[in-house]
C-alpha cells in the first residue's frame, strides 16, 4: 500500500472538483478509485525509472567509447573535448541523482 502525502491528497481533491466523471467513480466506489488514482502516478512506475537510467547509462557508454576510440582527433579539437566532457559530467550527475537513496520520512515519528 502506498502512502499518500498531503500534496497528493490536495491534488486528488482538486481533480475531483474539476472532473465530473472522476467524481461519479469516486461516489460509486471510493476505495477502488483511490487505489487506481494512486497507481496511475508516473513516479511509482518502475519501468519509466529503468528506462531513464538505461538511456543515461547508454549515453555515458557512448561518450566514453567515443573518447577512447578518437583520442587523437579529440586532442586536436579543443572545443570538442569541452562539449564531450560537459555531456559526460551531466550524465554522471543525472545518474547519481537518480540512483542516490532518498530519505524517507515517517509520519507520526
Amino acid at each position: 500500500m502506498t502512502k499518500l502525502s498531503l500534496n497528493k491528497v490536495e491534488s486528488f481533491i482538486k481533480d475531483l472538483d474539476q472532473n465530473p466523471q472522476l467524481r461519479q467513480q469516486f461516489d460509486a466506489d471510493p476505495k477502488d478509485t483511490l487505489i487506481k488514482k494512486a497507481a496511475s502516478n508516473p513516479k511509482n512506475d518502475v519501468w519509466i525509472y529503468r528506462l531513464v537510467v538505461s538511456a543515461l547509462s547508454l549515453v555515458l557508454l557512448i561518450v566514453t567509447t567515443g573518447i577512447l576510440i578518437n583520442v587523437k582527433e579529440i586532442q586536436a579539437a579543443d572545443k570538442v573535448i569541452t562539449i564531450i566532457a560537459s555531456i559526460g559530467s551531466a550524465v554522471i550527475g543525472a545518474l547519481a541523482g537518480l540512483l542516490a537513496p532518498t530519505a524517507s520520512t515517517q509520519e507520526g515519528d
